[in-house]
């Protein structure tokens, strides 16, 4: 057998078996995941666990609501906190963040769930920002917060502040837009991935 030649990887790959012609012909059947499909989900849903660092470089998680942005603006992950919190003053020293949503099951409730998961960069805003004031007026649990804030505030609360949180570039997701037959055959075909767009407005 000849050496490869220099510049080049050697490789020893089989021909790909029967169950692996199987695998890849039901997964060309499975339409393909978009970002505005990962969008809709997200906008379904109305609390993940977001990661901070801390200053030691250790990771903080805590679950918070968050809102997203509304169709035709520009993409991003919006929640409500106070600036004295830690994990306010996680981001206020380092901004890059992690999110995870995980997508409970009404049916099928004994498997793991979809989840959402992506890496980021968060930063403040005053609690009147105008487009994170919209964005949880427009769903239930977000008006309840926004309520709560308001009356916190005409209590003399000044703290009050808006996250918003500005995705890398891809957004990466397990079990969603996959049959969970497919996934009982191939565990790693539940993974997906999608790219951010360049100043998307899903």
């Amino acid at each position: 057998m000849p050496a490869p030649k220099a510049g080049t990887r050697a490789t020893n790959r089989r021909p790909p078996g029967e169950s692996e012609i199987q695998h890849q012909h039901a997964a060309s059947d499975i339409p393909a995941l978009t970002f505005d499909a990962v969008a809709k989900e997200l906008r379904k849903r109305d609390f993940a666990v977001l990661s901070t660092v801390t200053g030691d470089g250790r990771p903080y998680s805590v679950g918070i609501n968050y809102g997203v942005s509304l169709p035709g603006t520009p993409f991003g992950i919006y929640l409500m906190t106070r600036r004295h919190l830690r994990k306010a003053r996680n981001i206020v020293a380092n901004p890059n963040v992690s999110l995870v949503v995980s997508m409970t099951r009404r049916l099928l409730w004994f498997l793991p769930p979809p989840s959402i998961h992506f890496q980021g960069r968060a930063e403040i805003l005053d609690w009147k920002d105008e487009v994170g004031t919209r964005i949880f007026e427009s769903f239930f649990m977000g008006r309840q917060i926004l309520r709560k804030y308001r009356d916190a505030n005409d209590r003399g609360e000044t703290r009050i502040c808006f996250v918003r949180i500005t995705p890398d570039e891809e957004i990466f997701t397990y079990m969603v837009g996959y049959p969970v037959w497919e996934i009982s055959k191939r565990m790693e075909s539940g993974a997906g991935r999608v790219k951010v767009p360049e100043a998307s407005t899903p």
